[in-house]
């Protein structure tokens, strides 16, 4: 085996291993047809290595007829990725290529002669029958990529992509060596990795915010820890003979056994210190038990918040009720004559304490955050039209600077409802003076993405400063021409830290008030 092939078959082998052994422990998307397809291209790495090396070069020509397995795992993957049942089509792909594999295990005589120097007696047959199925399969993935959209379709051009590398540096290259028109397999080397590269983006692409992160980290792990043992354990062995008191088996088990238990703690030690280093929330032992200390504690916060939930709700439908009466008296008296202004006061006060209402139960039961991925320019442009709808010509204009391509993984609905809260206060303190402005933001910097919501007004109180996210503070009395309730900046702090970010106020140099929402390095939600 020349030096260059291995050079990249090796890393070839190892990133199939590591994609389907990460994707099967930590992927939330990924299915068992894409772990299936990485090991099987593994397996196939294998075989052209023991083919290419002298001393493995027979045991090489068993294995190599069982890369027709392959067909089955790009048909169980490209499966999984549309979201296609297809039970019949992957088990005849995995069964025509287990019976090759077999076969070729058995008697590989049948196939090729020794070195693959000349075709066997039922070469052609099988090559024209997995040239055929392989080119069925090529159509079906294309179809199923034309027909496919979003992230589905990227993920399929990849897979496609793949496929036809691996059929190159599969069948194609036995093919070519067997008909005596390439000496060795050597050359399928690099288009063997590029197809490994292809199928591993086709894998990741289906894990989405964190499950993505605890992925790429996962790898990133593997890779350190690799480093760090090939260093370690080359070094032990080579100091090893001269550190045995004597000869034997038992002593080289003992010596590697105490040198091995302080080393691995160290490692690990290491491993989990660069990680802190390079990512914000990192994967490590120490930081995942953090994480399970603050899980437990949000449970604590969840059970009382839940309990705070069930006195809401009492509280809710106790007070909705006489609401009813009252707005239903309110109605016999003004078909009774009553004073105009009278009654437009008392249903001003009904509708009032119906808000609030409603704002104590969103902020005594919070939904369940549902997190997909999300357009900022679309929500907060809704969120402004929103706001203009509800206040009439007495909205000030908003100004939106968003960037097009901003997406964050969020609950549309619930960012929508905090940036509606956010604008509309903006909005009523701008007032509508001439002049009056609100400006919305929103990009991406190295510490993740930011969203800010400005206006010009007179700013927030120094008294109410300290305390401005607490549940029932406002600057807004009752008889304010827009009296407010005290929860929508408390419910909006709730909801961006329950995805996982912070939601702050600044004061600007200008004057005026700025609302700032930080979601590092896009949003992750917990529902608590």
């Amino acid at each position: 085996m020349s030096t260059s092939s291995a050079l990249i078959l090796y890393p070839s082998w190892a990133l199939a291993v590591l994609l389907a052994a990460t994707a099967a422990r930590l992927g939330r998307s990924t299915g068992r047809g894409l772990v299936a397809l990485c090991l099987i291209l593994a397996f196939w790495v294998t075989a052209v290595l023991l083919v290419e090396h002298p001393a493995t070069s027979a045991i090489g020509e068993r294995v190599v007829p069982a890369g027709m397995l392959l067909a089955g795992g790009f048909v169980h993957g490209g499966a999984e990725i549309v979201g296609r049942r297809l039970r019949r089509a992957v088990w005849a792909g995995y069964a025509f290529g287990l019976a090759v594999g077999v076969l070729g295990a058995v008697s590989p005589r049948l196939f090729y002669a020794p070195g693959l120097a000349s075709p066997g007696p039922i070469f052609w047959p099988v090559s024209i029958a997995s040239g055929l199925g392989a080119g069925v399969v090529l159509l079906w993935m294309l179809r199923e990529m034309l027909a496919a959209t979003g992230p589905a379709r990227r993920r399929m051009a990849l897979l496609l992509a793949g496929n036809v590398l691996g059929i190159v540096a599969g069948g194609g290259a036995v093919l070519l060596r067997v008909v005596g028109a390439a000496a060795d397999l050597r050359w399928t080397a690099p288009i063997v990795l590029v197809s490994v590269c292809l199928i591993g983006a086709a894998v990741l692409g289906g894990e989405q915010g964190r499950a993505r992160r605890m992925v790429w980290q996962a790898m990133v792990y593997a890779a350190i820890t690799a480093s760090l043992s090939s260093v370690g354990l080359t070094a032990l062995y080579r100091v090893l003979p001269d550190l045995l008191p004597a000869p034997g088996l038992g002593w080289m088990i003992a010596i590697l056994f105490f040198a091995a238990l302080p080393l691995d703690a160290v490692r690990q030690l290491l491993v989990d210190g660069v990680g802190r280093r390079l990512f914000r929330d990192p994967i490590g032992v120490r930081d995942l038990a953090e994480a399970a200390a603050r899980s437990e504690a949000r449970a604590d916060h969840v059970e009382r918040l839940a309990e705070i939930g069930a006195i809401t709700s009492a509280v809710a439908h106790e007070v909705r009720n006489p609401l009813g009466v009252i707005a239903a008296q309110a109605k016999l008296l003004e078909r009774a004559g009553a004073p105009a202004a009278s009654v437009a006061a008392l249903r001003a006060q009904v509708e009032r304490a119906r808000r609030f209402v409603d704002d104590l139960l969103r902020y005594g039961q919070p939904r369940p955050l549902d997190l997909r991925d999300v357009e900022v320019g679309a929500v907060a442009h809704a969120a402004v039209q929103a706001v203009r709808q509800a206040m009439g010509e007495s909205a000030p204009p908003v100004a939106l600077d968003v960037d097009a391509s901003l997406h964050i993984e969020a609950d549309r609905a619930a960012l929508g409802d905090v940036l509606v809260a956010l604008v509309q206060n903006a909005a009523i303190a701008a007032g509508d003076r001439p002049g009056a402005s609100v400006r919305v933001t929103a990009g991406r910097d190295a510490a993740g993405v930011t969203i800010a919501v400005e206006d010009d007004g007179p700013g927030v109180p120094p008294e109410l400063a300290a305390t401005l996210f607490e549940p029932f503070v406002t600057g807004r009395g009752r008889d304010h021409r827009h009296p407010g309730t005290g929860l929508g900046l408390a419910i909006a702090r709730r909801v961006i830290e329950r995805h996982g970010g912070q939601l702050g106020h600044e004061r600007p140099a200008g004057g005026g008030a700025r609302f700032v929402i930080r979601f590092a390095r896009g949003g992750t939600g917990v529902d608590a």
